[in-house]
């Protein structure tokens, strides 16, 4: 391929097969088709055609006669055919040049076009004669003179790094299950530089974690061992590392030798890239060469990044759970043991006092406490556990005409209703299920005055319980489940908490409204029923 200034018309090559080739290959350029095209306008034309192609890297021009069999083409034709520029390329030759298998592809669209006059476009596999495998994307575009095709002409674009980009960004999501499957930040630091290693062919990288305030090394490629030997902790301020880490954007430097911030002055990387792993820690990548990272490579590790982050992320907030859960059940363990156990204590000492005196209006205010505080506690206990992650192991399919009929006889209903006929099931946690139609059911007899009848019924994607009591007024819909809301005199304020809290744990959504009788309505959705 010669070079050439940009302002030079550039040199293009005319051969004529000795024989009439039986397949060829091309590309289109776009334009319109004219009919009796002149030869001068036909060479002006594709002049400006090879000039166009030849400014633009990787894409090389080229136009076939039919009438005179002649083959012409740019130098970057030969370079991306693997071609000497002086060997001559024949339309034979061009088509041998492609796999195998795609060569009666190729040939069909070409046939294609000549008959039918239409461009084609097409993605096919080289095999260039002193390289790999590579990929063109082939553009080709007929020309008319009195009613016959006389011309193809068009491009060639190399896009194997297209291809290539994308094969890798196929197999970079592919790791991000194994990423998020990994049950610690050493395992996720390890896949991670695996896949920089493997997919992305970043032999010289790893992941520094934020330990204790400090970017500690946790996981490096073989490579990188080899040339760093043990990787260094940075601390504060060192280096351009904690440079990215503290502002959180990326950095990529194509010659260390003239970063005077760099942490090792005497290092043999050149080229460096340093991602961001949010709150994390950074993703290192290096080059004994300059200029080693294109924006391909920047972008690939960006993503990378990203799906590190997000497994990183899903650690802490599983580890957090698992805090909160161990205090719930700490809490659960003193709620039930250190306040129940003296509370029986104290209830029996009533009991006793009673029978020895007669009873009295203290001893029964008293009683009356501790049916109260025992309340609390049940209520306590119902919150705390609520709340709780449901493990895949308690969910089970569950009938709701059959949980609600159980949930209505635990209750204390008095003179109240109970109406259901619907036929639905579910997937559920059935304990959690009846601690929430056990409160709902509950809140409805409460702060009803008179005897309320309460219906459960189907939406299309969960249930509804409604009673015809006095309903909720709209202003406070918004605070009923909160902790502590009541309008009931002997009420705890956690029953509406504890139906918010089982939703919540199910991934279901509770809403409450007026029902058709004018009570409440509360509605249980987001279930698959």
């Amino acid at each position: 391929m010669s070079n050439q200034e940009p302002n030079q018309t550039p040199n293009y090559q005319a051969t004529t097969p000795s024989t009439q080739p039986t397949e060829s290959c091309g590309d289109h350029t776009g334009g319109e088709t004219t009919d009796n095209m002149s030869t001068s306008q036909e060479g002006s034309r594709e002049t400006a055609l090879f000039e166009a192609a030849q400014q633009l890297a990787s894409v090389g021009g080229w136009a076939y006669d039919l009438r005179t069999e002649t083959f012409e083409y740019t130098d970057e034709i030969s370079r991306i055919y693997g071609r000497e520029p002086e060997e001559r390329i024949t339309l034979a030759t061009i088509i041998e040049c492609f796999h195998p298998a795609d060569r009666p592809a190729v040939g069909a669209a070409v046939d294609d076009a000549i008959e039918s006059g239409e461009p084609f476009e097409g993605e096919w596999r080289l095999r260039p004669a002193d390289r790999e495998q590579r990929w063109v994307r082939v553009y080709g575009e007929p020309k008319r003179a009195d009613g016959s095709v006389v011309l193809v002409r068009g491009a060639i674009e190399d896009i194997t790094g297209e291809k290539e980009h994308k094969e890798r960004l196929s197999r970079l999501f592919g790791t991000n299950r194994e990423l998020l499957e990994a049950e610690s930040a050493e395992a996720v630091a390890g896949v991670a530089v695996e896949a920089a290693r493997n997919v992305l062919g970043l032999s010289i990288s790893g992941i520094h974690l934020d330990d204790d305030g400090a970017l500690v090394p946790t996981a490096i490629t073989e490579a990188a061992h080899d040339l760093f030997g043990e990787a260094p902790t940075f601390e504060p301020g060192e280096g351009i590392a904690w440079e990215v880490f503290e502002t959180g954007e990326p950095q990529k430097y194509d010659d260390l030798q003239v970063v005077e911030a760099r942490y090792n002055p005497e290092t043999e990387v050149r080229s460096e890239l340093i991602v961001p792993l949010g709150e994390h820690g950074v993703f290192i990548a290096g080059s004994p060469q300059p200029d080693a990272f294109d924006e391909r490579a920047v972008s690939l590790a960006k993503i990378l990044a990203a799906s590190v982050e997000s497994a990183l992320d899903q650690l802490d907030r599983e580890r957090q759970l698992r805090r909160q859960n161990e205090r719930l059940e700490e809490f659960t363990n003193i709620v039930s043991h250190d306040l129940r156990n003296p509370l029986s204590v104290a209830r029996a000492g009533v009991e006793v006092a009673k029978s020895e005196s007669g009873g009295s209006e203290s001893l029964e205010r008293i009683e009356r406490a501790h049916s109260r505080m025992e309340s609390l506690i049940e209520d306590l206990l119902s919150l705390a556990r609520g709340g709780q992650d449901i493990e895949a192991s308690d969910m089970e399919t569950v009938r709701l005409e059959g949980a609600a009929s159980r949930a209505w006889q635990s209750v204390e209903t008095g003179d109240a209703t109970f109406e259901s006929g619907v036929n639905c099931k579910f997937v559920a946690d059935p304990s959690r299920l009846r601690q929430l139609l056990e409160n709902l059911f509950r809140n409805a007899v409460e702060h009803s005055h008179d005897p309320v009848t309460i219906r459960v019924g189907t939406l299309a994607d969960g249930f509804y319980i409604a009673d015809d009591g006095p309903g909720i007024p709209p202003g406070e819909r918004e605070s009923v489940f909160e902790a502590g809301y009541t309008s009931h005199d002997d009420g705890t304020g956690l029953g509406l908490r504890i139906v918010q809290t089982v939703a919540d744990a199910h991934g279901w959504d509770v809403t409450v409204t007026d029902s058709e009788s004018g009570g409440a309505r509360f509605e249980i959705t987001g279930i698959d029923t």
